[in-house]
């Protein structure tokens, strides 16, 4: 009688199938991550499957910030007077604080609204609600802060609401602004400007401001009717799209897509966040013609 069963002369025919579609399972994964780094499978950034790879997009939430802080351009700082420029659309307290020490700062900007008020290390002035106005800072006696690392910052400018209107205040929105300021000495040469810049929020968050880099040219700017900047690579739609962790606003939605490096700086794109809808007006052909062409004997 025949028997059906396997026997042990037959494992190894069964090991060597077996380590056979094991290779030939890793050739192929080799095979088709190879096709995905030369761009062979699909376009843009999409997988051997065709599936897409966008950098994920990171939701970003809009804040009103009542006041604007900046230095005041073609203005030399020193210790003697630092002018800058100011608004606010609400009623405010506003202190200067000289020589503030870096643990001390933020110890401080971490307790609620009041507390910082009545902090006996700055002396607040009250201001009503006004367009941009100039204010010149200074010290009557010039720090000594010694070589860098430094413990302290040269100036701290703390603009905070008024207490009498954050009653009703969401829990969102800022109530204080609050800019570090270098000054260039002798000691450390590095340039006078603006170091860094906190918002403080009614329900205690503090948040370090950080800055945009927005590619374009400014609306109107040469005679082109232009409401919204051009996307650096197709030239054609509205920039909408801002770069992580390099922080350059110069894609469009389209664009953003195909590329895995910022176009600006050359370094990779991790995530990315909106900085205006898709459904916003978009250029008049007209306008996109002009744009090129200013473009063109601009740049060449």
């Amino acid at each position: 009688m025949g028997s059906t069963g396997l026997t042990l002369a037959d494992l190894p025919n069964i090991f060597i199938m077996i380590g056979a579609l094991v290779a030939l399972f890793v050739m192929l994964i080799i095979l088709l991550r190879n096709m995905e780094v030369i761009g062979i499978v699909g376009e843009g950034r999409e997988d051997a499957w065709g599936r897409a790879m966008h950098p994920p997009r990171l939701l970003m939430q809009r804040v009103h910030i009542p006041f604007t802080f900046k230095l005041k351009e073609n203005e030399p700082l020193g210790y003697s007077g630092v002018s800058c420029v100011v608004s606010s659309t609400v009623r405010y307290w506003h202190a200067c604080w000289w020589g503030a020490p870096v643990k001390g700062l933020h110890r401080t900007l971490w307790r609620p609204l009041p507390d910082i008020l009545a902090s006996t290390q700055l002396s607040f002035t009250a201001s009503n609600p006004h367009d941009e106005k100039e204010m010149r800072l200074s010290t009557d006696e010039p720090l000594q802060l010694g070589a860098p690392p430094r413990n302290c910052y040269p100036l701290v400018v703390i603009l905070a609401r008024d207490q009498r209107d954050t009653a009703e205040l969401r829990p969102d929105e800022t109530v204080a602004l609050v800019t570090v300021v270098h000054i260039k000495d002798e000691q450390c040469p590095l340039p006078s400007g603006i170091l860094a810049q906190y918002l403080k929020q009614a329900n205690g968050n503090l948040t370090c401001l950080k800055q945009l880099y927005v590619t374009g040219e400014a609306e109107e700017e040469y005679g082109v009717r232009a409401p919204l900047a051009l996307c650096c690579v197709c030239a054609a739609r509205p920039l909408s799209r801002a770069l992580l962790p390099c922080r350059h606003a110069c894609l469009c939605a389209g664009c953003l897509y195909k590329l895995d490096k910022c176009p600006i700086c050359r370094s990779p794109i991790t995530s990315y966040f909106c900085i205006r809808n898709d459904d916003e007006m978009e250029l008049k052909p007209q306008t996109v013609f002009n744009r090129r062409l200013f473009n063109l004997f601009h740049y060449h």
